[in-house]
């Protein structure tokens, strides 16, 4: 006689189906990693938490690029800073911060503080000068993230 032998116990299977997240800036696609491995999506969340309305457009261009660099697939990271610089081709900043935001969002990050409508994007060209006749743009997209509940 046989002993009977015991099943294995039932495997808890915690994969996760991941979607393409694509996006169009006129009339290129661009492509972002499915998912993020955890410590790559701290990392891209964190390099908003020092932005806030003083941050010069310059510094929260290095992040921006910088952020992409992390989530952009590597030819559209490409074509992406390309049109950064690109005077017949713009990528604007205030669309950077929009796809930014959006892509904070698809991978399951929420801002904790609603972003200011006036403080975020580029000024229209009717919101005047200082007496230097400069302005000082800004593109902020809102400073901290947490992990929404999925």
């Amino acid at each position: 006689m046989t002993e009977p032998t015991a099943s294995p116990p039932p495997v808890k299977d915690f994969s996760r189906p991941h979607r393409q997240l694509q996006f169009r800036i006129d009339d290129d696609l661009f492509e972002a990693a499915r998912a993020l491995p955890g410590k790559t999506l701290a990392r891209f969340a964190a390099r908003f938490s020092d932005i806030d309305e003083k941050t010069p457009v310059d510094k929260q261009l290095d992040v921006f690029t910088e952020a992409l660099g992390m989530v952009l697939l590597p030819e559209s990271n490409a074509c992406f800073q390309k049109r950064l610089d690109d005077l017949e081709k713009p990528i604007e900043l205030e669309q950077a911060s929009d796809v930014i935001t959006w892509l904070l969002e698809e991978y399951g990050l929420r801002p904790t503080e609603p972003s200011s409508e006036s403080s975020s994007g580029l000024p229209g060209p009717a919101s005047g000068t200082n007496s230097t006749g400069e302005q000082q743009p800004q593109a902020l997209i809102p400073a901290t993230f947490q992990p929404t509940a999925s």
